[in-house]
Protein backbone atom coordinates (compact mmCIF):
# COMPACT_ATOMS: atom_id res chain seq x y z
CA UNK A 1 0.00 0.00 0.00
CA UNK A 2 0.83 3.61 -0.71
CA UNK A 3 1.87 5.28 2.56
CA UNK A 4 -0.07 8.47 2.83
CA UNK A 5 2.27 11.41 2.95
CA UNK A 6 1.69 14.84 5.36
CA UNK A 7 3.23 16.98 2.67
CA UNK A 8 -0.42 19.34 1.56
CA UNK A 9 0.78 20.04 -1.67
CA UNK A 10 1.38 16.16 -2.66
CA UNK A 11 -2.65 16.24 -3.83
CA UNK A 12 -3.37 16.80 -7.53
CA UNK A 13 -5.81 19.27 -6.42
CA UNK A 14 -3.34 21.50 -4.74
CA UNK A 15 -0.58 21.26 -7.06
CA UNK A 16 -3.18 22.56 -10.15
CA UNK A 17 -4.80 25.13 -8.21
CA UNK A 18 -1.28 26.88 -7.27
CA UNK A 19 -0.88 26.42 -10.59
CA UNK A 20 -3.31 28.26 -12.26
CA UNK A 21 -2.66 31.04 -9.12
CA UNK A 22 0.97 31.86 -10.44
CA UNK A 23 -1.32 32.43 -13.83
CA UNK A 24 -3.35 35.16 -12.62
CA UNK A 25 -5.81 33.64 -14.54
CA UNK A 26 -8.82 35.08 -12.84
CA UNK A 27 -7.34 38.78 -13.00
CA UNK A 28 -6.69 37.90 -17.30
CA UNK A 29 -10.39 36.70 -17.70
CA UNK A 30 -11.72 39.95 -15.74
CA UNK A 31 -9.55 42.23 -17.70
CA UNK A 32 -10.74 40.68 -20.82
CA UNK A 33 -14.33 40.41 -19.95
CA UNK A 34 -13.87 44.65 -19.37
CA UNK A 35 -12.54 44.94 -22.51
CA UNK A 36 -14.83 42.43 -24.38
CA UNK A 37 -17.42 44.52 -22.68
CA UNK A 38 -16.27 47.88 -24.15
CA UNK A 39 -15.96 46.54 -27.35
CA UNK A 40 -19.49 45.60 -27.81
CA UNK A 41 -20.47 49.01 -26.44
CA UNK A 42 -18.91 50.49 -29.07
CA UNK A 43 -20.81 48.10 -31.50
CA UNK A 44 -24.18 49.04 -30.35
CA UNK A 45 -23.09 52.84 -30.78
CA UNK A 46 -21.89 52.08 -33.91
CA UNK A 47 -25.05 50.62 -35.07
CA UNK A 48 -27.31 52.96 -33.28
CA UNK A 49 -25.70 55.77 -35.39
CA UNK A 50 -25.74 53.85 -37.93
CA UNK A 51 -29.32 53.37 -37.34
CA UNK A 52 -30.58 56.79 -37.23
CA UNK A 53 -28.16 58.24 -40.44
CA UNK A 54 -30.10 55.48 -42.48
CA UNK A 55 -33.59 56.85 -41.59
CA UNK A 56 -32.35 60.59 -41.81
CA UNK A 57 -30.74 59.64 -45.03
CA UNK A 58 -34.30 57.63 -46.58
CA UNK A 59 -36.29 60.24 -45.59
CA UNK A 60 -36.26 61.49 -48.81
CA UNK A 61 -37.39 58.09 -49.89
CA UNK A 62 -39.76 57.93 -47.25
CA UNK A 63 -41.54 61.15 -48.08
CA UNK A 64 -41.84 60.64 -51.87
CA UNK A 65 -42.85 57.07 -51.60
CA UNK A 66 -45.09 57.69 -48.70
CA UNK A 67 -47.25 60.34 -51.19
CA UNK A 68 -47.09 58.57 -54.08
CA UNK A 69 -49.09 55.38 -51.90
CA UNK A 70 -51.56 58.19 -50.76
CA UNK A 71 -52.20 59.64 -54.00
CA UNK A 72 -52.83 56.16 -55.68
CA UNK A 73 -55.42 55.34 -52.66
CA UNK A 74 -57.03 58.29 -52.96
CA UNK A 75 -57.43 58.26 -57.18
CA UNK A 76 -58.05 54.70 -56.66
CA UNK A 77 -60.96 55.37 -54.34
CA UNK A 78 -62.18 58.05 -56.58
CA UNK A 79 -61.98 55.59 -59.69
CA UNK A 80 -64.34 52.98 -57.85
CA UNK A 81 -67.07 55.67 -56.70
CA UNK A 82 -67.04 57.79 -60.05
CA UNK A 83 -65.99 55.45 -62.60
CA UNK A 84 -65.64 58.10 -65.37
CA UNK A 85 -63.05 57.34 -68.06
CA UNK A 86 -62.37 59.89 -71.10
CA UNK A 87 -60.96 63.45 -70.63
CA UNK A 88 -62.76 64.47 -68.21
CA UNK A 89 -61.45 62.65 -65.88
CA UNK A 90 -57.66 62.79 -66.92
CA UNK A 91 -57.89 66.61 -65.43
CA UNK A 92 -57.48 64.67 -62.50
CA UNK A 93 -54.43 63.28 -63.28
CA UNK A 94 -52.81 66.15 -65.44
CA UNK A 95 -53.49 68.58 -61.80
CA UNK A 96 -52.03 65.94 -59.36
CA UNK A 97 -48.96 66.27 -61.90
CA UNK A 98 -48.96 69.72 -62.07
CA UNK A 99 -49.50 70.59 -58.39
CA UNK A 100 -47.00 67.88 -57.43
CA UNK A 101 -43.65 68.56 -58.73
CA UNK A 102 -41.66 65.31 -57.36
CA UNK A 103 -44.80 63.06 -59.52
CA UNK A 104 -43.78 62.84 -63.23
CA UNK A 105 -46.96 60.97 -63.90
CA UNK A 106 -50.52 59.82 -62.86
CA UNK A 107 -53.16 57.64 -64.24
CA UNK A 108 -55.57 55.14 -64.88
CA UNK A 109 -55.26 51.61 -66.55
CA UNK A 110 -58.58 49.50 -67.18
CA UNK A 111 -58.57 45.97 -66.85
CA UNK A 112 -57.59 44.98 -70.66
CA UNK A 113 -54.42 47.23 -70.38
CA UNK A 114 -55.46 50.70 -72.07
CA UNK A 115 -54.70 53.71 -70.33
CA UNK A 116 -57.92 55.26 -70.25
CA UNK A 117 -57.09 58.25 -68.08
CA UNK A 118 -53.69 59.88 -67.67
CA UNK A 119 -51.69 62.90 -67.42
CA UNK A 120 -50.26 62.07 -70.56
CA UNK A 121 -50.50 58.94 -73.50
CA UNK A 122 -54.17 58.31 -72.94
CA UNK A 123 -54.69 55.17 -75.27
CA UNK A 124 -51.61 53.80 -74.76
CA UNK A 125 -51.64 50.01 -74.23
CA UNK A 126 -50.05 49.43 -70.78
CA UNK A 127 -49.60 45.64 -71.02
CA UNK A 128 -46.65 45.30 -72.37
CA UNK A 129 -45.41 47.65 -69.36
CA UNK A 130 -43.61 46.40 -66.15
CA UNK A 131 -46.72 47.18 -63.39
CA UNK A 132 -49.52 45.73 -65.68
CA UNK A 133 -48.86 41.83 -66.12
CA UNK A 134 -47.74 42.15 -62.19
CA UNK A 135 -51.01 44.21 -61.28
CA UNK A 136 -52.88 41.93 -63.26
CA UNK A 137 -51.90 38.60 -61.77
CA UNK A 138 -51.34 39.95 -57.87
CA UNK A 139 -53.87 42.64 -57.67
CA UNK A 140 -52.90 44.46 -54.26
CA UNK A 141 -50.85 47.76 -53.54
CA UNK A 142 -47.39 47.46 -54.63
CA UNK A 143 -44.29 49.82 -55.37
CA UNK A 144 -41.68 48.67 -57.82
CA UNK A 145 -38.77 50.41 -59.69
CA UNK A 146 -38.31 50.68 -63.36
CA UNK A 147 -35.12 51.80 -65.18
CA UNK A 148 -37.03 53.09 -68.10
CA UNK A 149 -40.63 54.09 -67.48
CA UNK A 150 -43.43 53.51 -70.06
CA UNK A 151 -44.23 57.29 -70.19
CA UNK A 152 -41.61 59.00 -68.78
CA UNK A 153 -39.15 57.18 -70.68
CA UNK A 154 -36.86 57.77 -66.96
CA UNK A 155 -35.66 55.70 -63.74
CA UNK A 156 -38.76 56.01 -61.65
CA UNK A 157 -40.49 54.34 -58.67
CA UNK A 158 -43.65 53.22 -59.30
CA UNK A 159 -46.46 53.21 -57.26
CA UNK A 160 -49.75 51.38 -57.85
CA UNK A 161 -53.15 50.31 -56.49
CA UNK A 162 -56.06 48.26 -57.59
CA UNK A 163 -59.57 49.93 -58.40
CA UNK A 164 -62.30 47.66 -57.45
CA UNK A 165 -66.26 48.30 -57.35
CA UNK A 166 -67.03 45.54 -54.76
CA UNK A 167 -65.83 42.47 -55.22
CA UNK A 168 -65.26 43.19 -59.00
CA UNK A 169 -61.50 44.61 -60.48
CA UNK A 170 -61.11 47.10 -63.10
CA UNK A 171 -57.74 48.26 -63.26
CA UNK A 172 -55.08 49.60 -61.27
CA UNK A 173 -53.91 53.48 -60.38
CA UNK A 174 -50.50 54.48 -60.76
CA UNK A 175 -47.78 57.57 -60.35
CA UNK A 176 -44.52 57.97 -61.16
CA UNK A 177 -42.28 59.68 -58.97
CA UNK A 178 -38.21 59.79 -60.97
CA UNK A 179 -35.54 58.67 -58.78
CA UNK A 180 -33.80 62.32 -60.05
CA UNK A 181 -36.44 64.15 -57.68
CA UNK A 182 -36.00 61.88 -54.86
CA UNK A 183 -33.36 63.87 -52.79
CA UNK A 184 -34.30 67.39 -53.91
CA UNK A 185 -38.11 66.95 -52.34
CA UNK A 186 -39.07 68.84 -49.17
CA UNK A 187 -37.87 66.58 -46.09
CA UNK A 188 -34.50 65.18 -48.30
CA UNK A 189 -31.32 65.27 -46.20
CA UNK A 190 -27.73 64.82 -47.74
CA UNK A 191 -26.43 61.66 -47.37
CA UNK A 192 -23.03 61.07 -45.52
CA UNK A 193 -20.13 60.40 -47.77
CA UNK A 194 -19.48 57.08 -46.44
CA UNK A 195 -22.91 56.11 -45.99
CA UNK A 196 -24.85 54.46 -48.91
CA UNK A 197 -28.26 54.05 -49.10
CA UNK A 198 -30.61 51.55 -51.00
CA UNK A 199 -34.27 51.33 -50.62
CA UNK A 200 -36.23 47.89 -51.77
CA UNK A 201 -39.37 46.21 -51.43
CA UNK A 202 -41.17 43.39 -49.46
CA UNK A 203 -40.10 41.42 -52.56
CA UNK A 204 -36.72 42.18 -52.69
CA UNK A 205 -36.60 44.88 -55.81
CA UNK A 206 -34.10 47.46 -55.34
CA UNK A 207 -36.10 51.00 -55.74
CA UNK A 208 -33.26 54.08 -55.47
CA UNK A 209 -29.66 53.85 -55.22
CA UNK A 210 -27.59 57.06 -54.23
CA UNK A 211 -25.16 55.05 -56.83
CA UNK A 212 -25.94 53.79 -60.05
CA UNK A 213 -27.60 50.39 -60.53
CA UNK A 214 -24.61 48.61 -62.31
CA UNK A 215 -22.70 49.74 -58.94
CA UNK A 216 -25.08 48.19 -56.12
CA UNK A 217 -23.77 44.48 -55.85
CA UNK A 218 -20.49 46.12 -53.98
CA UNK A 219 -22.47 47.97 -51.35
CA UNK A 220 -24.97 44.90 -51.22
CA UNK A 221 -24.20 41.77 -48.40
CA UNK A 222 -22.71 39.02 -49.34
CA UNK A 223 -25.29 35.79 -49.18
CA UNK A 224 -28.20 37.63 -48.11
CA UNK A 225 -30.88 38.43 -49.71
CA UNK A 226 -33.14 41.44 -49.72
CA UNK A 227 -36.15 39.42 -49.26
CA UNK A 228 -34.55 38.35 -46.10
CA UNK A 229 -33.69 41.39 -44.80
CA UNK A 230 -37.46 42.15 -44.51
CA UNK A 231 -38.49 42.60 -40.74
CA UNK A 232 -41.06 45.07 -39.08
CA UNK A 233 -38.51 46.37 -36.98
CA UNK A 234 -35.17 48.41 -37.63
CA UNK A 235 -31.76 46.26 -37.14
CA UNK A 236 -28.00 46.53 -37.72
CA UNK A 237 -25.61 43.48 -38.62
CA UNK A 238 -22.12 42.89 -39.75
CA UNK A 239 -20.81 41.61 -42.46
CA UNK A 240 -19.42 41.85 -45.80
CA UNK A 241 -19.87 43.43 -49.50
CA UNK A 242 -19.28 41.90 -52.87
CA UNK A 243 -16.13 43.49 -53.23
CA UNK A 244 -14.75 41.49 -50.17
CA UNK A 245 -15.43 45.14 -47.72
CA UNK A 246 -15.84 44.74 -44.07
CA UNK A 247 -19.33 46.62 -43.97
CA UNK A 248 -22.02 47.61 -41.14
CA UNK A 249 -25.52 47.42 -42.67
CA UNK A 250 -28.80 48.41 -41.45
CA UNK A 251 -32.19 47.95 -42.12
CA UNK A 252 -35.22 50.24 -41.70
CA UNK A 253 -38.72 50.28 -42.35
CA UNK A 254 -39.79 52.81 -44.29
CA UNK A 255 -43.37 52.07 -44.63
CA UNK A 256 -43.58 48.38 -43.07
CA UNK A 257 -44.71 45.22 -45.10
CA UNK A 258 -44.05 47.73 -48.12
CA UNK A 259 -40.75 49.44 -48.53
CA UNK A 260 -37.17 49.58 -46.42
CA UNK A 261 -33.99 51.23 -46.63
CA UNK A 262 -30.68 49.26 -46.77
CA UNK A 263 -27.47 52.12 -45.01
CA UNK A 264 -24.07 50.48 -44.73
CA UNK A 265 -20.74 52.37 -44.33
CA UNK A 266 -17.76 50.43 -43.85
CA UNK A 267 -16.26 49.15 -40.30
CA UNK A 268 -13.73 51.12 -38.69
CA UNK A 269 -10.24 49.54 -38.61
CA UNK A 270 -8.77 48.24 -35.52
CA UNK A 271 -6.29 50.23 -34.50
CA UNK A 272 -3.51 50.26 -31.44
CA UNK A 273 -6.16 52.85 -29.67
CA UNK A 274 -8.91 50.03 -29.34
CA UNK A 275 -6.35 47.07 -29.13
CA UNK A 276 -4.23 47.95 -26.27
CA UNK A 277 -7.13 47.44 -23.76
CA UNK A 278 -7.73 44.35 -25.12
CA UNK A 279 -4.46 43.32 -25.82
CA UNK A 280 -2.52 42.75 -22.33
CA UNK A 281 -5.12 40.70 -20.43
CA UNK A 282 -5.16 38.67 -23.45
CA UNK A 283 -1.12 37.43 -23.43
CA UNK A 284 -1.49 37.42 -19.68
CA UNK A 285 -4.42 34.74 -20.26
CA UNK A 286 -2.34 32.97 -22.98
CA UNK A 287 0.40 32.62 -20.81
CA UNK A 288 -1.63 31.76 -17.85
CA UNK A 289 -3.23 29.27 -19.47
CA UNK A 290 0.32 27.58 -21.60
CA UNK A 291 0.93 27.26 -18.09
CA UNK A 292 -1.40 25.56 -16.51
CA UNK A 293 -1.53 23.12 -19.51
CA UNK A 294 1.83 22.23 -19.50
CA UNK A 295 1.49 21.82 -15.51
CA UNK A 296 -1.74 19.57 -16.02
CA UNK A 297 -0.08 17.88 -18.72
CA UNK A 298 3.23 16.85 -16.64
CA UNK A 299 0.88 16.10 -13.24
CA UNK A 300 -2.16 14.13 -14.90
CA UNK A 301 -2.80 14.10 -18.57
CA UNK A 302 0.45 12.08 -19.02
CA UNK A 303 -0.13 9.35 -16.35
CA UNK A 304 -3.78 9.00 -17.53
CA UNK A 305 -2.77 8.23 -21.15
CA UNK A 306 -0.37 5.64 -19.78
CA UNK A 307 -3.44 4.19 -17.66
CA UNK A 308 -5.51 3.76 -20.64
CA UNK A 309 -2.35 2.07 -22.50
CA UNK A 310 -2.08 -0.16 -19.84
CA UNK A 311 -5.89 -1.16 -19.58
CA UNK A 312 -5.38 -1.69 -23.81
CA UNK A 313 -2.58 -4.20 -22.58
CA UNK A 314 -4.43 -5.97 -20.24
CA UNK A 315 -7.49 -5.89 -22.54
CA UNK A 316 -5.84 -8.20 -25.46
CA UNK A 317 -3.44 -10.05 -22.90
CA UNK A 318 -4.52 -10.14 -19.51
CA UNK A 319 -0.98 -8.71 -18.93
CA UNK A 320 -0.91 -6.19 -15.98
CA UNK A 321 1.53 -3.14 -16.25
CA UNK A 322 1.67 -0.77 -13.26
CA UNK A 323 2.04 3.21 -13.59
CA UNK A 324 5.08 3.10 -12.12
CA UNK A 325 6.62 3.00 -8.42
CA UNK A 326 4.83 6.03 -7.73
CA UNK A 327 7.67 8.77 -7.51
CA UNK A 328 6.99 11.76 -9.22
CA UNK A 329 3.25 11.11 -9.18
CA UNK A 330 0.40 12.56 -7.07
CA UNK A 331 -0.90 10.73 -4.24
CA UNK A 332 -4.75 10.41 -5.92
CA UNK A 333 -2.88 9.05 -8.57
CA UNK A 334 -0.82 6.53 -7.06
CA UNK A 335 -3.77 5.55 -5.53
CA UNK A 336 -5.76 4.72 -8.42
CA UNK A 337 -2.64 2.43 -9.42
CA UNK A 338 -2.28 0.39 -6.72
CA UNK A 339 -6.20 -0.26 -6.96
CA UNK A 340 -6.26 -1.00 -10.50
CA UNK A 341 -3.80 -3.40 -10.36
CA UNK A 342 -5.79 -5.28 -7.17
CA UNK A 343 -8.82 -5.25 -9.21
CA UNK A 344 -7.34 -6.65 -12.32
CA UNK A 345 -5.32 -9.43 -10.09
CA UNK A 346 -8.84 -10.32 -8.29
CA UNK A 347 -10.44 -10.11 -12.38
CA UNK A 348 -7.76 -12.55 -13.53
CA UNK A 349 -8.36 -14.68 -10.99
CA UNK A 350 -12.56 -14.76 -10.94
CA UNK A 351 -12.12 -15.53 -14.67
CA UNK A 352 -10.04 -18.21 -14.32
CA UNK A 353 -12.33 -19.67 -11.93
CA UNK A 354 -15.10 -19.12 -14.15
CA UNK A 355 -13.90 -20.84 -16.92
CA UNK A 356 -13.03 -23.72 -14.84
CA UNK A 357 -16.56 -23.72 -13.78
CA UNK A 358 -17.49 -23.68 -17.16
CA UNK A 359 -15.67 -26.11 -18.36
CA UNK A 360 -17.05 -28.67 -15.62
CA UNK A 361 -20.18 -27.98 -16.47
CA UNK A 362 -19.51 -28.32 -20.06
CA UNK A 363 -18.39 -32.24 -19.61
CA UNK A 364 -21.05 -32.98 -16.94
CA UNK A 365 -23.76 -31.44 -19.79
CA UNK A 366 -21.93 -33.99 -22.58
CA UNK A 367 -21.69 -37.04 -20.16
CA UNK A 368 -25.97 -36.20 -19.39
CA UNK A 369 -26.57 -36.26 -23.40
CA UNK A 370 -24.01 -39.44 -23.79
CA UNK A 371 -26.13 -40.94 -21.73
CA UNK A 372 -29.14 -40.14 -22.49
CA UNK A 373 -28.51 -41.22 -25.96
CA UNK A 374 -27.25 -44.62 -25.04
CA UNK A 375 -30.62 -45.11 -22.76
CA UNK A 376 -32.50 -44.23 -25.97
CA UNK A 377 -30.98 -46.63 -28.19
CA UNK A 378 -30.68 -49.44 -25.53
CA UNK A 379 -34.82 -48.89 -25.42
CA UNK A 380 -35.13 -48.84 -28.70
CA UNK A 381 -32.71 -52.38 -28.96
CA UNK A 382 -34.86 -53.98 -26.28
CA UNK A 383 -38.22 -53.36 -28.33
CA UNK A 384 -36.20 -54.61 -31.32
CA UNK A 385 -35.78 -57.68 -29.36
CA UNK A 386 -39.55 -58.22 -28.16
CA UNK A 387 -40.40 -57.36 -31.82
CA UNK A 388 -38.58 -60.53 -33.06
CA UNK A 389 -40.00 -62.58 -30.28
CA UNK A 390 -43.89 -60.87 -30.35
CA UNK A 391 -45.92 -63.81 -32.07
CA UNK A 392 -49.11 -61.79 -33.32
CA UNK A 393 -49.18 -59.35 -35.89
CA UNK A 394 -50.86 -57.14 -33.64
CA UNK A 395 -47.86 -57.02 -30.77
CA UNK A 396 -44.82 -56.64 -33.04
CA UNK A 397 -46.92 -53.61 -35.11
CA UNK A 398 -47.30 -51.84 -31.38
CA UNK A 399 -43.91 -52.61 -30.19
CA UNK A 400 -42.63 -51.36 -34.29
CA UNK A 401 -44.62 -48.04 -33.30
CA UNK A 402 -43.03 -47.51 -29.83
CA UNK A 403 -39.70 -48.20 -31.48
CA UNK A 404 -40.56 -45.81 -34.07
CA UNK A 405 -41.31 -43.11 -31.28
CA UNK A 406 -38.17 -43.72 -29.04
CA UNK A 407 -36.31 -43.17 -32.21
CA UNK A 408 -38.20 -40.08 -32.85
CA UNK A 409 -37.43 -39.07 -29.35
CA UNK A 410 -33.62 -40.03 -30.08
CA UNK A 411 -33.55 -38.25 -33.42
CA UNK A 412 -34.51 -34.78 -31.80
CA UNK A 413 -32.71 -34.86 -28.87
CA UNK A 414 -29.55 -35.46 -31.25
CA UNK A 415 -30.82 -32.79 -33.72
CA UNK A 416 -31.21 -30.18 -29.97
CA UNK A 417 -28.35 -31.08 -28.61
CA UNK A 418 -25.79 -31.25 -31.31
CA UNK A 419 -26.65 -27.21 -31.45
CA UNK A 420 -23.40 -25.32 -30.30
CA UNK A 421 -25.26 -23.46 -28.21
CA UNK A 422 -27.66 -24.61 -25.20
CA UNK A 423 -29.84 -21.67 -24.88
CA UNK A 424 -32.28 -20.31 -27.24
CA UNK A 425 -32.15 -22.30 -30.45
CA UNK A 426 -33.34 -22.09 -34.00
CA UNK A 427 -36.90 -24.34 -34.48
CA UNK A 428 -36.98 -23.91 -37.85
CA UNK A 429 -33.52 -25.36 -38.02
CA UNK A 430 -34.09 -27.87 -36.08
CA UNK A 431 -37.75 -28.69 -37.51
CA UNK A 432 -36.30 -29.50 -40.76
CA UNK A 433 -33.74 -31.86 -39.58
CA UNK A 434 -35.94 -33.93 -37.50
CA UNK A 435 -39.20 -33.48 -40.00
CA UNK A 436 -36.99 -34.83 -42.98
CA UNK A 437 -35.37 -37.89 -41.37
CA UNK A 438 -39.40 -38.44 -40.04
CA UNK A 439 -40.35 -38.49 -43.90
CA UNK A 440 -37.61 -40.60 -45.16
CA UNK A 441 -38.54 -42.79 -42.65
CA UNK A 442 -42.21 -42.77 -43.18
CA UNK A 443 -42.25 -42.51 -47.20
CA UNK A 444 -41.67 -45.45 -50.10
CA UNK A 445 -39.58 -44.18 -53.31
CA UNK A 446 -42.82 -45.40 -55.49
CA UNK A 447 -44.88 -42.70 -53.83
CA UNK A 448 -45.24 -39.89 -55.90
CA UNK A 449 -46.44 -36.85 -53.26
CA UNK A 450 -45.12 -33.40 -53.68
CA UNK A 451 -43.68 -32.10 -49.85
CA UNK A 452 -43.76 -28.33 -49.14
CA UNK A 453 -42.12 -27.39 -46.13
CA UNK A 454 -41.75 -23.43 -45.06
CA UNK A 455 -40.15 -22.60 -41.81
CA UNK A 456 -39.55 -19.22 -40.53
CA UNK A 457 -36.56 -18.60 -38.28
CA UNK A 458 -38.67 -18.57 -34.77
CA UNK A 459 -35.87 -18.80 -31.62
CA UNK A 460 -36.97 -21.36 -28.76
CA UNK A 461 -35.73 -22.15 -25.66
CA UNK A 462 -35.18 -26.14 -25.54
CA UNK A 463 -37.82 -26.50 -22.60
CA UNK A 464 -40.15 -25.60 -25.16
CA UNK A 465 -38.38 -26.66 -28.60
CA UNK A 466 -38.31 -30.18 -27.44
CA UNK A 467 -42.29 -31.14 -27.35
CA UNK A 468 -42.27 -28.65 -30.11
CA UNK A 469 -40.46 -31.10 -32.34
CA UNK A 470 -41.65 -34.56 -30.87
CA UNK A 471 -45.34 -33.14 -31.47
CA UNK A 472 -44.18 -32.27 -35.27
CA UNK A 473 -42.85 -35.67 -36.03
CA UNK A 474 -45.99 -37.01 -34.26
CA UNK A 475 -48.01 -35.01 -36.18
CA UNK A 476 -46.15 -35.77 -39.62
CA UNK A 477 -46.07 -39.41 -38.81
CA UNK A 478 -50.03 -39.11 -38.61
CA UNK A 479 -50.46 -37.21 -41.89
CA UNK A 480 -48.21 -39.91 -43.91
CA UNK A 481 -50.16 -43.00 -42.31
CA UNK A 482 -53.14 -41.39 -43.79
CA UNK A 483 -52.46 -39.18 -47.28
CA UNK A 484 -53.91 -40.03 -49.96
CA UNK A 485 -54.60 -38.76 -53.79
CA UNK A 486 -57.25 -36.76 -54.68
CA UNK A 487 -59.66 -37.44 -57.75
CA UNK A 488 -57.11 -34.80 -60.12
CA UNK A 489 -53.77 -37.34 -58.88
CA UNK A 490 -52.79 -34.54 -56.84
CA UNK A 491 -51.02 -36.21 -53.18
CA UNK A 492 -49.76 -32.92 -50.80
CA UNK A 493 -47.73 -32.25 -47.66
CA UNK A 494 -47.11 -29.00 -46.75
CA UNK A 495 -45.65 -28.48 -43.43
CA UNK A 496 -44.58 -24.07 -42.11
CA UNK A 497 -44.00 -22.95 -39.37
CA UNK A 498 -45.16 -19.00 -39.53
CA UNK A 499 -44.99 -16.40 -37.33
CA UNK A 500 -48.06 -14.97 -36.46
CA UNK A 501 -47.32 -11.92 -34.46
CA UNK A 502 -43.89 -10.68 -32.92
CA UNK A 503 -44.33 -13.48 -29.95
CA UNK A 504 -46.95 -15.60 -31.52
CA UNK A 505 -45.87 -18.55 -34.39
CA UNK A 506 -48.24 -21.45 -35.47
CA UNK A 507 -47.15 -24.88 -36.56
CA UNK A 508 -49.59 -26.24 -39.71
CA UNK A 509 -49.07 -29.94 -40.76
CA UNK A 510 -51.79 -30.22 -44.14
CA UNK A 511 -52.57 -33.20 -46.25
CA UNK A 512 -54.56 -34.26 -48.77
CA UNK A 513 -56.87 -37.39 -48.34
CA UNK A 514 -58.64 -39.02 -51.02
CA UNK A 515 -57.30 -42.79 -52.12
CA UNK A 516 -54.78 -43.67 -49.22
CA UNK A 517 -51.26 -44.74 -49.73
CA UNK A 518 -51.47 -47.32 -46.90
CA UNK A 519 -54.77 -49.59 -46.49
CA UNK A 520 -56.61 -48.77 -43.93
CA UNK A 521 -56.64 -51.87 -42.53
CA UNK A 522 -52.87 -51.96 -41.50
CA UNK A 523 -53.46 -48.17 -40.03
CA UNK A 524 -56.23 -48.87 -37.88
CA UNK A 525 -55.73 -45.90 -35.21
CA UNK A 526 -55.49 -46.78 -31.17
CA UNK A 527 -55.64 -42.88 -30.20
CA UNK A 528 -52.02 -42.76 -29.06
CA UNK A 529 -51.03 -40.49 -31.31
CA UNK A 530 -53.82 -38.23 -30.33
CA UNK A 531 -53.10 -38.59 -27.09
CA UNK A 532 -49.27 -37.46 -27.66
CA UNK A 533 -50.32 -34.57 -29.55
CA UNK A 534 -52.37 -33.78 -26.66
CA UNK A 535 -49.54 -33.79 -24.18
CA UNK A 536 -47.12 -32.35 -26.31
CA UNK A 537 -49.33 -29.40 -26.94
CA UNK A 538 -50.13 -28.63 -23.38
CA UNK A 539 -46.21 -28.82 -22.68
CA UNK A 540 -45.50 -26.19 -25.19
CA UNK A 541 -48.12 -24.09 -23.97
CA UNK A 542 -50.07 -23.80 -27.56
CA UNK A 543 -53.63 -24.51 -28.69
CA UNK A 544 -54.27 -27.23 -31.40
CA UNK A 545 -57.45 -26.90 -34.09
CA UNK A 546 -57.50 -28.98 -36.87
CA UNK A 547 -59.91 -28.41 -40.65
CA UNK A 548 -60.98 -31.17 -41.88
CA UNK A 549 -62.62 -31.85 -45.29
CA UNK A 550 -63.47 -34.25 -48.29
CA UNK A 551 -60.10 -33.45 -49.78
CA UNK A 552 -58.01 -32.12 -47.03
CA UNK A 553 -56.27 -32.73 -43.43
CA UNK A 554 -55.53 -29.80 -41.78
CA UNK A 555 -53.52 -29.49 -38.39
CA UNK A 556 -52.62 -26.38 -36.30
CA UNK A 557 -51.06 -25.44 -33.48
CA UNK A 558 -51.07 -22.04 -32.56
CA UNK A 559 -48.41 -21.41 -29.33
CA UNK A 560 -45.80 -17.93 -27.98
CA UNK A 561 -42.47 -18.21 -27.63
CA UNK A 562 -41.95 -18.39 -23.46
CA UNK A 563 -38.69 -17.11 -21.50
CA UNK A 564 -36.37 -20.10 -19.88
CA UNK A 565 -38.27 -21.79 -16.78
CA UNK A 566 -36.06 -23.27 -14.77
CA UNK A 567 -38.84 -25.27 -12.90
CA UNK A 568 -39.59 -28.61 -14.24
CA UNK A 569 -41.80 -29.24 -16.34
CA UNK A 570 -43.73 -32.37 -16.32
CA UNK A 571 -45.45 -33.70 -19.70
CA UNK A 572 -48.96 -35.33 -18.81
CA UNK A 573 -49.91 -37.82 -21.59
CA UNK A 574 -53.70 -39.06 -21.27
CA UNK A 575 -55.88 -41.07 -23.41
CA UNK A 576 -58.11 -39.24 -26.27
CA UNK A 577 -61.05 -41.09 -27.25
CA UNK A 578 -60.81 -41.02 -31.18
CA UNK A 579 -63.41 -38.43 -32.58
CA UNK A 580 -62.91 -39.22 -36.12
CA UNK A 581 -61.86 -41.74 -38.72
CA UNK A 582 -58.27 -42.52 -39.82
CA UNK A 583 -56.67 -40.94 -36.36
CA UNK A 584 -52.90 -41.27 -35.25
CA UNK A 585 -51.88 -44.33 -33.73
Amino acid sequence: MTKTSWWPFRGLAARVAGTLAVALLPIGAIAVFQAVQIGAEEQRRLEAALLTSTAEASAGEALAIASASGAVSTLAAHMAADGRTGDNCSDMFETLVQYTRQFSFAGYTDLDGTLQCASEGVGRDMRDGMVFPIMDEQRRPLVLASGYGSISGTSVIVSAAPVYRGTDYLGFVAVSVPHSRIFGIPGSVGTESALNIVTFNADGAVLSADRAFDRLENTLPVGRALTSLVSPRQYAFSGRSVDGEDRMFAVVPIIPGVIYALGSWPRETIVWSRLSPVLFPVLMLIVGLIVAFGAVNALVIRHIRRLKNNLKVFSGSRRIVPLSNGRGMAQELAEIDEAWTDLASQLVHDEAELENMVHEKNVLLKEVHHRVKNNLQLIASIVNLKIRRAHSPEARRTLKEVQGRVMSIASVHRALYSSPSNAQVRADELLRSVIDSTIMAGTTEDWSVEINQTYAPVLLYPDQAVPLLLLASEAVTNALKYIGRLDDGRAELDIALTSVTEDEAMLRVNNTRGTPFIPPDQVAGSGLGRSLIAGFATQVGGTVETLVDDNFYDFRLTFEAEAFDPSERETIVEDVELDREGDSD
